[in-house]
């Protein structure tokens, strides 16, 4: 769905995303190629690594989006702040601060979903 904009797969050796470079990227690039933009889709694979969002994935996030967005290549992460797990749980630990009417478990979405 989004040839032939330009897109980056990101794929390592240590999730499903393995046989990215054997599998999707080739298929993808056949499908860029019906727009004759096989150069947008891109596929960075890192075997030797597993499923997360490290440096290396992110510095080729970094490249792709300057490139096709017009930024500066700026990788320089010193001015970066990771806030500490607890601060990002907006509901509190244990989701004490959700809103009265919020779905709470599986049980109540399958409730919804049987209407």
């Amino acid at each position: 769905m989004a040839a032939p904009q330009p897109q980056l797969l990101v794929s390592d050796g240590g999730d499903w995303t393995d046989k990215t470079p054997e599998h999707d990227y080739p298929y993808l690039q056949r499908i860029y190629g019906y727009y004759n933009k096989t150069g947008d889709v891109q596929n960075v694979h890192l075997p030797a690594e597993g499923h997360d969002f490290g440096i290396n994935k992110r510095k080729a996030v970094y490249a792709f989006m300057a490139k096709y967005l017009r930024l500066k290549t700026d990788t320089d992460e010193s001015k970066v702040t990771i806030e500490k797990e607890a601060a990002m749980y907006v509901f509190g630990d244990k989701g004490e601060r959700l809103p009265a009417n919020a779905i709470h478990g599986f049980t109540q979405l399958e409730k919804l979903w049987a209407r």
